[in-house]
């Protein structure tokens, strides 16, 4: 099992505020962070039939579709989602974290898979929660939660109802939606953060509440007012929005690199776009969902760097991609013609020259093929052999050695 972090983190605001009906006990917050529960070192593969039961209670889900990619990730070979026609949606982001920590496992020869099988998956790892060591009454509060997280499963296919906090990367206001996070063990982060240097519009927050919704409330509220100050209040909130629509600002990137724990998987909000988020060596790294990089197995991640979508890819180890050098196979073809037929002339000279040579040795040695043979001589008192032995160049021309 590969090493890719703790097993769950911290709700998404840290607040003593609880959502009506949803009363968060101590007791209950140590069972959701695993200090009295099995939920980290349980795997789900298939939805059993208690799952099948649990989920017969949801909403009718509509039959998408989501493409299977696999990938390379802390060295292990791991599946991610790829968009459908919900796009960027927490449900995505949400499996996706638990696909790469390995909680939930699809078969290694699938290639889709569909969105209500994907949400009966999430819905039995939530079950999977030991709730034995929990009171009767944090047992009965836990219970409740669990049946709002189910029936709010569904919904995030499409969207979640989020009013996030100017006032941190982490901050956002406790809402129903929010339980879900909590059970999973997943931590919920975005960068749309007030830089403290920014006195006067961080006294405006700090005043009259540090929520989105809080903010527009207020620039709507005060815009037509009599009251100067009121009115320059409101002009600074819009400047603010304006001036920042992406909903990412230098300090919160900033705030994201303190804030998150190296090897961390977390979800990132931003522009009502949920993406899950890596930080690996002091990187921040979107994952890559979008289904157009289906055929890109080494492109897995998209770097977090600064508010001008000024990115580059990198690999499942966060190592930078480098685009691979295309291949023109017609110059390649050219290129390996002409040097045949350049090896072919060079072949053709060395030939020339080389008889050439042979010409010019036998014109200055024209005795040298009488001196190669081997003979015999007879005479009648007797026979004797004569032997050549090739001549030296250093001998005289007329001189010959003969061995008797």
């Amino acid at each position: 099992m590969s090493n890719t972090e703790e097993s769950s983190d911290r709700p998404v605001d840290e607040q003593n505020k609880s959502h009506a009906g949803h009363r968060r006990s101590n007791s209950y917050d140590r069972a959701v962070s695993g200090e009295h529960s099995k939920i980290n070192d349980s795997i789900v593969e298939n939805p059993s039939p208690k799952c099948d039961k649990k989920s017969s209670e949801i909403k009718q889900i509509d039959n998408d579709i989501y493409i299977i990619k696999w990938i390379e990730f802390n060295h292990e070979r791991v599946p991610i989602l790829l968009q459908n026609v919900n796009g960027p949606c927490p449900l995505l982001a949400i499996a996706n974290i638990l696909l790469l920590r390995q909680r939930i496992r699809l078969n290694p020869n699938a290639g889709a898979i569909s969105t209500e099988h994907v949400i009966a998956m999430i819905a039995e790892y939530i079950l999977q929660i030991d709730t034995t060591k929990l009171s009767a009454d944090d047992r009965a509060n836990y219970e409740q939660n669990v049946a709002d997280a189910l029936s709010i499963l569904p919904k995030l296919q499409t969207g979640l109802n989020i009013n996030l906090k100017f006032n941190g990367v982490d901050k956002f206001e406790y809402t129903r939606e929010c339980i879900v996070f909590d059970l999973l063990g997943i931590q919920l982060f975005h960068g749309w953060v007030i830089d403290p240097q920014n006195n006067e519009l961080q006294k405006i927050v700090n005043t009259n509440g540090s929520s989105y919704n809080q903010l527009v409330e207020k620039m709507i509220r005060q815009k037509q007012s009599n009251n100067k100050e009121l009115a320059r209040e409101s002009l600074l909130i819009e400047q603010f929005l304006d001036e920042n629509r992406s909903q990412l600002t230098h300090y919160g990137i900033l705030q994201l690199h303190e804030t998150m724990r190296d090897n961390q998987l977390a979800v990132f909000f931003r522009n009502n776009h949920f993406s899950t988020i890596w930080k690996n060596n002091k990187q921040l790294l979107l994952l890559v969902s979008d289904e157009g990089f289906a055929n890109h197995t080494s492109i897995v991640f998209e770097t977090l760097t600064d508010i001008d979508n000024d990115s580059s890819f990198t690999d499942g180890y966060g190592q930078k991609w480098q685009k691979p050098v295309p291949v023109d196979v017609s110059r390649d073809r050219d290129l390996a013609i002409a040097i045949h037929n350049e090896e072919r002339s060079q072949y053709h000279e060395a030939s020339i020259q080389q008889q050439q040579q042979q010409q010019q040795q036998q014109h200055y040695h024209p005795q040298q093929q009488r001196y190669a043979e081997e003979y015999y001589c007879e005479q009648s008192s007797g026979k004797y052999k004569k032997k050549h032995r090739r001549r030296s160049h250093d001998e005289d021309r007329d001189s010959s050695c003969i061995l008797s």
